[in-house]
């Protein structure tokens, strides 16, 4: 990486490193001020630390299920889908938090992960409505809205939880 400090551009709204030390990664241009040209911005680091990738897999894979006609489900467990709903935007919510750092988080950025999983949800029921066997159902909203709150809630607040999440990312860093 270079030593030297890089010019940026902006582009759309986009800042761009045309020394090309982003890697190819567009930066929106608000995420740069004066006051954090001397410091690497959030957007960032969590690339640097490939975060950002977990959460972007997982609904790229929610979105690739909702697309199928019956996706599979074992047949025991009642009310299988709801419970699923809940968990996986629980786990999609949980991944997003954990992309504020823990100086950021507050109850705005509690209530913004959570609005924005539940509005992906919202969105999954909507795609659903397209897909032929499948059904816009109110109360799959409704789990995954919850999931997220309750994964949101439980994440920030719970110490012991959050702990054991991050365990994994403290060993790789050593």
């Amino acid at each position: 990486r270079s030593t030297r400090p890089s010019v940026m551009t902006s582009v759309r709204g986009f800042l761009i490193e045309p020394d090309g030390s982003d890697g190819g990664f567009f930066l929106p241009a608000m995420e740069r001020d004066e006051r954090s040209q001397s410091t690497p911005s959030i957007w960032h680091s969590i690339r640097a630390r490939g975060q950002i990738l977990y959460p972007v897999i997982l609904a790229i894979g929610i979105v690739g299920l909702s697309g199928t006609e019956n996706p599979p489900a074992p047949g025991f467990v009642p009310s299988f889908d709801k419970l699923a709903h809940f968990c996986v935007y629980g786990l999609l919510a949980t991944l997003v938090f954990r992309l504020i750092p823990q100086t950021s988080k507050n109850w705005r950025s509690a209530l913004l992960v959570i609005v924005a999983v539940s509005l992906f949800g919202l969105s999954d029921e909507i795609h659903q409505a397209f897909t032929p066997g499948r059904s816009v159902e109110f109360a799959d909203w409704v789990a995954d809205t919850l999931g997220a709150f309750v994964a949101v809630l439980v994440y920030w607040k719970w110490g012991a939880y959050r702990n054991l999440m991050e365990t994994g990312r403290r060993r790789k860093q050593n």
